[in-house]
């Protein structure tokens, strides 16, 4: 590991303090005795309150003595009251209780719970939640968890910390916002990325597919993914520790200590990765001295190390006449990344490295019914102070046996760059959100967002001979306003949202003049308006459709824009994307005795132009606008539980995303025109299904084993209808196997688990000739400790 004291100062974040409040605990079940999960429990009058888990079991903590009195509900069932009364401290332990089914049956099947995911799918717009907690014991990052829902797909370029795309029914990289509860991600920096983020560290996560909410304040052109963190407010230590194969390491921490009587609260979290993704790829070998290649052979990776670290602090105050929530934060992370190759593997790096730095300060403020009930405030703002930094200074050539030679003693080059360089480049932004939401009553409501942002990018580079990107300041300013009404008609069996949005963007940057050839600053404003409306019809109490539209802008950002100094070129022409986004769809959820169905599907119709998208130019690449495009996107899943003992899922993508524009900029043919996109995956699924069982060996205790399956079926490097069919470059058709087996003790306060990813070893490539690790084994250690448990 390269920073031993990194993790030694990560393990110092473990210690945490309890409060001596109480707790009432409980079993939730039907008439039956069956278990029901995601019930409702919840402190009369109050709002504190929490959902069963999947085996109907609650916890409801920081309760002062005294008499109290909880509300359980479940939908389908009638509600119960029961009073009871507790010690100073004590944890109260009620027995089983029932809930009476309200009777209510249709073709003799009951609807399903509407458990905290139920309620945010039932909404007009088109989402997918997912449910982390479960995953909560697996060795798994965010977007390993993503990777297996329907119309994501999440290409990486090799091991732990490898770069990503992300595509959302066809709309890929920062077409696709990403948001921690609900607070823009766009600048947090690599350590801070999807493929860094532990389970742990979040609850469940919200995938928003074509509308994208106003109060997400974002400039998607197809979709956004808010990663919800833990807002338990009860005291906790969660302490996970895995190792894996390729000397991969991975460890978190979370902890939280609420003193009753003031709400003072303090979070503390941290993660710590490693890996030396030395896993074994086949690949032709260059002959140092004649440049030949010889017949594919199995090496091992040697230079593509990766580390990262985060660790978060928060002190506020929670229930506060002045503030329902109001905290100060400090985030702390870096990353320190080996490139072992350009854009493919035919030309390799073996001393090239980068570092990320990033320190931020954070804001957050929530206070419901401010000034009159139901006008509910939240705001939040960060800085974000970043320092990148990217080495290529050797003279050496190297294979991918890890033999190298000299170049010319002359030689300006660099391993993968035109030019050596030691590129260091500053990051100055700031971001600051605005909601504002208005129940007027049960069937109308408003919402109101603000978010501004402004980034500046200053690089310096004290050896290159080529001109130093961003020597003078670049800087990129955005502001998006959005504005929402919502109604809800007959007993809220009809919902729908109508809303509208504002764009700006404004850039000061320095481009070479194509006349001179002189850097000269250029300035540049946009505006734009988008608008839309979502909404979704029940035809039966278990059975919903739903319909959207959006006429959707994207502003391109400073990643896209300015480059990152080495592989990735700037393109200061970028014009914002536009896109006609279309969904109609439906969901239906199904509870029959012991056996409970989720039926989904969706079609996407979009018209977006401008489309931006990376393009490779030779072991570099740059993004560029593609004129206009059409795609037809169908997805559809379904659920199966049984007893609470056996569980399926299957899901599937396709998506015909075709060139849409007829002639070519000068007025030709455009003889590409109807061609499906090229490098971008076109049918897709997953399957999954696990096993549980409790009190297995020991009471309290459980067991859970679980079998995943990916397929992606090949597709195209370039155009389809250019090249011999015969002889094309594709990435091929891949299937990969996952197995993974949990025990958990003592209702979950110590865990281990042990997984397999791609079990039969297969070669599997995201990319054009970047392949993927092999067969990889890892076994994680969670303990969680909860003082009221």
């Amino acid at each position: 590991m390269k920073n031993p004291l990194i993790f030694l100062l990560f393990l110092t974040l473990t210690t945490t303090v309890f409060s001596q409040t109480g707790a009432v605990k409980g079993f939730v079940v039907d008439s039956n005795s069956t278990s029901l999960p995601f019930a409702r429990v919840f402190l009369k009058g109050t709002e504190n309150g929490v959902y069963t888990d999947e085996n109907g079991k609650f916890e409801l903590s920081n309760l002062k003595k005294g008499n109290h009195t909880i509300v359980v509900s479940f939908y389908g069932y009638k509600s119960r009251e029961i009073t009871f009364e507790l010690a100073k401290g004590e944890t109260k332990q009620l027995n089983q209780i029932p809930l009476q089914g309200e009777g209510k049956i249709l073709n003799k099947v009951t609807v399903e719970t509407k458990s905290i995911t139920t309620q945010i799918k039932e909404e007009p717009l088109t989402i997918t939640v997912v449910d982390v907690e479960p995953l909560k014991n697996q060795n798994l990052d965010v977007n390993q968890v993503l990777n297996s829902t329907s119309g994501i797909r999440i290409r990486e370029s090799g091991g732990l910390g490898s770069d990503f795309n992300f595509s959302l029914n066809g709309f890929s990289g920062r077409q696709v916002r990403f948001f921690t509860d609900g607070v823009p991600m766009d600048n947090f920096g690599s350590s801070l990325s999807l493929n860094n983020i532990p389970v742990n560290l979040i609850s469940r996560i919200e995938v928003y597919k074509g509308v994208v909410p106003v109060h997400l304040g974002a400039d998607a052109l197809g979709g956004a993914v808010n990663i919800v963190t833990n807002k338990n407010i009860g005291d906790f230590l969660d302490v996970s520790y895995s190792v894996g194969s390729f000397n991969t390491h991975r460890a978190s921490v979370l902890g939280r200590f609420v003193h009753d009587s003031t709400g003072f609260v303090v979070n503390a979290n941290a993660f710590f990765n490693y890996s030396d993704n030395d896993y074994e790829i086949e690949v032709e070998i260059a002959d140092l001295e004649t440049g030949a290649y010889g017949e594919p052979e199995k090496v091992k990776r040697f230079h593509d190390a990766y580390q990262s670290q985060m660790a978060q602090l928060e002190v506020g105050f929670i229930n506060k006449k002045f503030a329902d929530r109001i905290f100060l934060g400090l985030v702390a992370s870096g990353n320190y990344k080996e490139i072992q190759n350009g854009s493919n593997m035919t030309q390799v790096a073996g001393e090239i490295f980068t570092e990320d730095k990033v320190l931020m300060p954070t804001f957050k403020y929530q206070k419901r019914d401010l000034f009159t009930k139901g006008l509910d405030l939240s705001v939040f703002a960060n800085y974000n102070i970043r320092q990148a930094l990217t080495v290529d200074t050797s003279s050496n050539i190297y294979n991918w046996r890890g033999e190298f030679k000299q170049r010319d003693v002359l030689s300006t080059s660099g391993e993968l760059t035109w030019y050596k360089t030691l590129f260091r480049f500053d990051d100055r932004s700031l971001l600051n959100t605005v909601n504002l939401n208005y129940e007027i009553n049960d069937q109308h409501s408003l919402s109101v967002n603000n978010t501004f942002s402004t980034y500046t990018r200053v690089g310096d580079d004290p050896i290159t001979y080529g001109e130093t990107p961003f020597k003078e300041p670049n800087t990129l300013q955005k502001n998006i306003t959005g504005l929402s009404y919502q109604l809800s008609l007959f007993n809220k069996r009809l919902k729908s949202i109508l809303f509208g949005k504002h764009f700006s963007m404004n850039t000061d940057t320095r481009q070479e003049n194509d006349e001179t050839g002189e850097m000269e600053n250029v300035q540049a404003s946009l505006n734009n308006w988008g608008y839309g409306v979502a909404t979704t019809f029940y035809l039966t109490e278990n059975f919903q459709l739903k319909g959207s539209y959006e006429n959707a802008y994207r502003l391109p950002d400073a990643y896209e824009m300015f480059g990152n100094g080495l592989l990735l070129l700037p393109n200061l022409a970028l014009t914002p994307e536009k896109s006609h986004n279309f969904n109609v769809g439906f969901l239906g959820k199904f509870r029959y005795r012991k056996h409970e169905l989720l039926l989904e599907g969706n079609y996407l119709y979009r018209l977006p132009e401008n489309l931006i998208r990376l393009q490779a130019i030779g072991v570099t690449s740059n993004f560029e606008n593609l004129t206009s495009a059409k795609a037809n996107i169908f997805e559809g899943g379904i659920k199966y539980r049984f007893k609470r003992l056996f569980q399926f899922e299957v899901n599937g993508t396709y998506q015909n995303i075709v060139n849409n524009q007829e002639t070519t900029p000068s007025g030709g043919i455009n003889y590409l025109y109807g061609d499906r996109l090229p490098n971008q995956p076109f049918l897709f699924g997953n399957f999954s299904a696990g096993l549980n069982f409790n009190d297995l060996g020991n009471t309290k205790s459980s067991l859970s084993a679980n079998w995943s399956i990916g397929f992606v079926e090949a597709f195209y490097l370039k155009w389809p209808s250019q090249g011999n069919a015969a002889s094309k470059y594709d990435i091929p058709r891949q299937i990969s196997h996952s197995v993974s087996l949990s025990y958990a003790l003592k209702e979950g306060r110590y865990n281990i688990s042990v997984a397999c990813t791609n079990l039969f070893d297969k070669a599997i490539f995201d990319n054009f000739m970047l392949q993927k690790p092999g067969r990889a084994f890892n076994v994680k250690l969670r303990c969680f400790i909860n003082k009221k448990r």
